[in-house]
């Protein structure tokens, strides 16, 4: 679902080609007051404005109200087929955001998104002219690009979380073939990450309103997806956008929506990334008011808490300017910010939970 952003000429703040030791504003996180929460918060690194300037602002903002930022981001796929070398963008952008995360203080979930959201994650997104689209992951050098990407964000950021694959059940039941041949890239690169970083958590993530089978087309729920990374899912993690499936309000979300993830998996659960929309989106049922995106928050943190999830992430803190039209346009008014940083209902619940202290730290669950 998410519309990855990847500003690699304007994200870059340069001196004589090294990034500047601060390159943030400055931000003062506020005493921490009120009862301790034990799940993190975390906040996608879309920024509100394809410029420098507003990325900057998006990571400051997570400093100063979140533990923990999410980068998605498409593979650069040329750069990593065999033979290919890395550019001097993908370079500078790393040093950046691993600049930013030290200024700011934030872990990191790093999400390696390599399908396309807008035909449902039905094929690769944005591979060079070189590899036939129909072959996709069943051509073994798309699969050790992957795999090699993986470890250079292993090895580069070392983020706390690494999800490899962003929604992936939607891709097994698109595209059965392909989900085949992501399962050898991703069995592959577990095993070499996890060599290289042990202490790095890896796993895709599952889309949950499709898991329900109450996305865009009904069928029955298919929770065994989960049975195929047995052994190598570190953590269950889910993306959630009630508001795309059907719902007319947040009050209509069913008891166990997020409870029942308990009874799926064992281990650490998280919400990789959630969103709810503060107006109407075309299309869709509900609504969309700041009132009703105020009440799935104060459910979402609410049940996080209550079943011991250990991370929740918002997709985007700010409104975003330039996801008006197309496929970007669901998310255009999910921040819990207008984009000129003036806040909506629901940023009084964020602020709360964030003044909350936590003894906790990204990954150590």
């Amino acid at each position: 679902m998410i519309v990855a952003v990847v500003l690699l000429a304007a994200c870059r703040e340069e001196n004589g080609g090294a990034v500047n030791e601060l390159p943030g504003p400055t931000v003062v996180r506020s005493d921490p007051q009120g009862e301790p929460r034990q799940v993190l918060l975390g906040f996608g690194a879309l920024p509100p404005e394809q410029t420098q300037e507003s990325y900057l602002r998006t990571f400051a903002n997570a400093g100063q109200y979140a533990e923990v930022v999410r980068i998605s981001r498409v593979p650069p796929w040329a750069e990593f087929l065999p033979g290919g070398n890395i550019s001097v963008a993908t370079q500078e952008l790393t040093r950046l955001e691993t600049a930013l995360r030290r200024q700011y203080g934030l872990s990191l979930l790093f999400a390696i998104d390599p399908t396309d959201g807008s035909v449902q994650r039905s094929r690769i997104a944005e591979l060079p002219p070189s590899i036939d689209p129909r072959e996709g992951f069943l051509n073994e050098d798309v699969q050790q690009a992957l795999v090699a990407y993986a470890v250079y964000i292993a090895t580069n950021y070392e983020p706390e979380y690494l999800a490899v694959g962003i929604e992936i059940n939607m891709l097994r039941d698109r595209s059965p073939e392909q989900f085949e041949g992501f399962l050898d890239a991703y069995a592959q690169l577990y095993d070499i990450v996890k060599a290289t970083s042990p202490t790095t958590k890896v796993f895709p993530t599952f889309q949950l309103e499709d898991l329900e089978g109450t996305l865009d087309r009904a069928h029955l729920p298919q929770w065994e997806v989960l049975d195929a990374f047995a052994g190598r899912m570190d953590v269950l993690a889910i993306s959630t956008y009630p508001y795309l499936s059907g719902i007319r309000a947040a009050g209509d979300i069913r008891i166990d929506y997020y409870s029942q993830l308990r009874q799926r998996f064992a281990g650490e659960i998280v919400v990789a990334e959630a969103g709810y929309s503060s107006a109407p989106v075309a299309g869709q049922a509900t609504v969309g008011t700041e009132r009703d995106q105020e009440a799935f928050l104060a459910r979402l943190l609410a049940d996080a808490e209550a079943n011991g999830f250990s991370l929740t992430v918002w997709v985007a803190a700010f409104d975003l300017v330039y996801a008006r039209q197309g496929d970007a346009a669901i998310l255009a008014d999910v921040g819990l910010r207008a984009s000129d940083g003036s806040n909506k209902l629901a940023w009084t619940i964020w602020e709360e939970w964030a003044r909350r202290p936590t003894g906790i730290a990204a990954g150590h669950r």
